[in-house]
């Protein structure tokens, strides 16, 4: 199936109780988290708090977030992030509270898709996003705003390979002639899918979903 989503005031508070306070180590339950709630009808405000920082508030509508640090900031590996989640009603603004009609919720909010970027390359330890499976091939089907992504010259090259054609990521990751790991592919597909900006056709004998990673500590049968 094709993956083709296309996808300072007062902030709201946001749920505490509306998901267990810690996820999967790092990143990955932030990002699984954020793919979720990108497939859900209702409009969500996310809230993820990395250790030791301020909660982003991510606005799943709008899709624009509220952060009191700048991305520079972005802790890589953070031991846990709690999430948090929250219904947005159809009539309400997410971030502008009292100061909708001046400033309306697309005007109260940073562009989500450097976050989204951050998270997804960061998230999974470099392994394969646990919605996406091996042997299906992808393609980008609309550009990102490259200009916006904090990204290397490396990664850079494997988001224009990405839009030549379906392929796997190993043929990807050649193509775009990484001189590392497939792994480097892996996390720019993982981040470009969590932002909804590929398609993908699936392979018939693709290997099923990747289970999510056990918490650090944790050996699998054990």
């Amino acid at each position: 199936m094709a993956e083709t989503q296309h996808e300072t005031a007062a902030a709201p508070a946001v749920a505490r109780d509306a998901a267990p306070p810690t996820a999967l180590p790092g990143w990955t339950g932030a990002a699984m988290a954020v793919h979720a709630v990108r497939r859900m009808p209702t409009a969500m405000i996310v809230s993820l708090q990395p250790d030791g920082f301020e909660p982003m508030l991510v606005d799943m509508r709008a899709y624009v977030y509220r952060w009191s640090e700048p991305l520079d900031r972005f802790p890589p590996a953070p031991s846990t992030v709690r999430i948090g989640t929250q219904a947005i009603r159809d009539a309400e603004p997410a971030f502008a509270g009292d100061d909708f009609v001046e400033h309306p919720p697309a005007f109260a909010g940073a562009p989500l898709e450097p976050l989204l970027w951050l998270i997804g390359t960061h998230a999974f330890d470099g392994g394969r996003a646990s919605w996406l499976r091996s042997g299906d091939r992808y393609r980008l089907y609309r550009w990102p705003d490259i200009g916006l992504l904090p990204m290397s010259d490396e990664q850079r090259r494997i988001v224009k390979a990405s839009a030549a054609g379906f392929m796997v990521v190993e043929k990807l990751a050649e193509r775009a002639k990484v001189e590392v790991e497939v792994e480097a592919a892996q996390r720019v597909v993982n981040a470009l899918s969590l932002m909804g900006l590929l398609r993908r056709h699936a392979a018939a004998n693709a290997a099923p979903d990747a289970p999510p990673p056990p918490p650090a500590g944790v050996i699998p049968g054990d």
